[in-house]
């Protein structure tokens, strides 16, 4: 049955226009299957930020299962038993009694890998304060405690401050201090050593209120080069501050044997101590919840892509090239190429090529013929140009890794053959045989011309 010229421009541009290839294809359904269960896992977790107190007074139920506690741990090595999946994990667990703040009785266990000694290690924002006779103070009331005192201290003193809505100027060391105007909020990574309360040195302490957390301390604190300076704290140095995300788990029975201790009751009968639950600290919780077949999707995904940018030679359909018709529909002669795909001749079994020699041959008064190499034969193929033959011609690249050469895609009465040619003139003008008597309008339609 004829087929009109507006049919033969639409199935020319259709199965470009609807065709994926497989490989990106692929692709994209390695990211959906990716994105989905991630983001549910990422929706999962959802981490409430409490406080301690709202730990004890079980303001938060156990329906919230991840909690993030910010405030003050007592620095004791309190040793723990590892939770039953952990036993043979080479990390020590530690208890941890955390508050919200020195005034605060409440107090909430927090079960971590984190060692005490580690949490004096930290990032610390203050403002530099020119004050030389503090420092003599401090220097005198902490070489008695110490033993020594450096001589190498910063000739200021850095007091701890809130960094919101503040300048903040990053420091490598201590040693950079000396090129900061007093007044400047500075960030530092330090190790806080040994530290006396600061009226010490003003000899009006009052015990009662350095007791209930009313008052400030200074520091003796060092850097990785071993820099010295003193930094004053609201809190004392038998504590640090302490940030928790983790399980909020209920075991009446773990607590309780950690609390009849006779270290720790001595130490934490004043404070009201939640015995039904507790935090178990995990560092690594947002990486337990991205389930491991994101991950093996993400492996395929990155394996496809880069065997599609690096590994074999692929089709790239581009717009027909406007001089493709400057071979004129009176062109003959014979173009040289390489054909692979599916060839179906009138009247006998269907073959196959790949990237075998081949040679396009037409003259005005016939269709064009396909000459393929085959087993070392030569078959001959007629390419049929009229409006009931041709079915798509397609003008394109191969790709390969380091280079793209001109091809192009012919389909006609079920074979299917990709032609690679040596230049972009060439494949002009083997197109210029094939499209030969469609028509001026046949060539200006989409990927057909």
């Amino acid at each position: 049955m004829p087929v009109g010229l507006e049919q033969l421009v639409g199935t020319a541009i259709g199965p470009r226009a609807r065709r994926l290839p497989v490989i990106p294809a692929v692709l994209i359904l390695l990211v959906a299957l990716t994105v989905i269960p991630v983001s549910q896992a990422l929706v999962e977790i959802i981490v409430r930020p409490v406080t301690v107190a709202e730990i004890v007074d079980r303001r938060v139920g156990l329906s919230t299962q991840l909690v993030k506690v910010d405030g003050l741990a007592l620095l004791l090595p309190l040793d723990a038993e590892p939770p039953a999946d952990a036993s043979d994990s080479r990390f020590v667990y530690h208890w941890y009694a955390v508050r919200d703040g020195l005034q605060e009785l409440q107090l909430v266990m927090v079960r971590s890998v984190v060692a005490p000694e580690s949490l004096r290690t930290r990032s610390v924002v203050a403002r530099v304060v020119d004050d030389p006779q503090t420092l003599e103070r401090t220097k005198a009331g902490v070489a008695p405690r110490r033993g020594d005192y450096p001589e190498d201290v910063a000739p200021v003193l850095l007091l701890e401050v809130d960094p919101r809505g503040q300048d903040v100027t990053q420091l490598g060391s201590l040693a950079d201090l000396d090129g900061v105007a007093p007044g400047r909020i500075v960030r530092l990574t330090v190790r806080f050593d040994a530290g006396i309360a600061s009226c010490v040195g003003r000899g009006d302490c009052r015990a009662r209120s350095l007791a209930n957390g009313i008052g400030s301390w200074d520091n003796l604190a060092s850097d990785e080069r071993g820099g010295w300076a003193v930094v004053r704290t609201q809190y004392p140095p038998s504590v640090a501050p302490f940030h928790g995300v983790g399980h909020h788990a209920q075991d009446r029975e773990l607590v309780g044997e950690l609390l009849a201790l006779p270290l720790v009751r001595g130490l934490l009968e004043w404070g009201h101590v939640l015995q039904a639950a507790y935090v178990e600290h995990d560092l690594g919780l947002p990486i337990d919840h991205l389930w491991l077949g994101p991950i093996i999707f993400t492996l395929l995904g990155a394996l496809l892509l880069l065997g599609l940018r690096l590994g074999y030679p692929r089709f790239s359909s581009r717009s027909a090239t406007p001089g493709w018709a400057s071979a004129g529909s009176s062109s003959s002669g014979a173009v040289a190429c390489r054909a692979s795909g599916r060839i179906t001749p009138p009247n006998a079994s269907p073959f196959e090529v790949e990237d075998a020699p081949a040679t396009l041959r037409s003259d005005p008064s016939r269709d064009p013929v396909l000459t393929v190499e085959v087993d070392g034969g030569e078959r001959k193929v007629l390419v049929p140009r009229n409006l009931g033959g041709l079915g798509t011609i397609e003008f394109g690249d191969l790709l390969t890794v380091r280079s793209a050469v001109s091809a192009l895609r012919i389909g006609w009465f079920g074979s299917n053959v990709q032609l690679v040619f040596a230049d972009r003139g060439s494949r002009d003008a083997a197109a210029a045989m094939v499209r030969a008597g469609l028509g001026a309008q046949a060539g200006q339609g989409g990927s057909a011309g």
